[in-house]
């Protein structure tokens, strides 16, 4: 398992979403149904990063999650 596939796992089971749900609501831009799931704390953060433009470019603009974004629309 490569540090991509172990991501997806990891990020599935703390939202409580399989593989091809998280992809189909991250492709939709359905970011309530990835949410849904989270801890209250967690969602709050989530949310201030995705509200901040600033935060969200920095995150996009790291070659890691460039290459997240690349293997997870494979």
């Amino acid at each position: 398992m490569n540090g991509m596939e172990k991501l997806m796992k990891t990020a599935c089971a703390k939202l409580g979403m399989s593989p091809e749900n998280l992809m189909r609501a991250l492709e939709k831009g359905d970011m309530n149904s990835v949410l849904a799931n989270m801890k209250p704390e967690d969602k709050q953060k989530m949310k201030s990063i995705l509200e901040n433009g600033t935060a969200l470019d920095m995150i996009m603009s790291n070659p890691g999650a460039a290459a997240m974004m690349k293997q997870m629309k494979r």
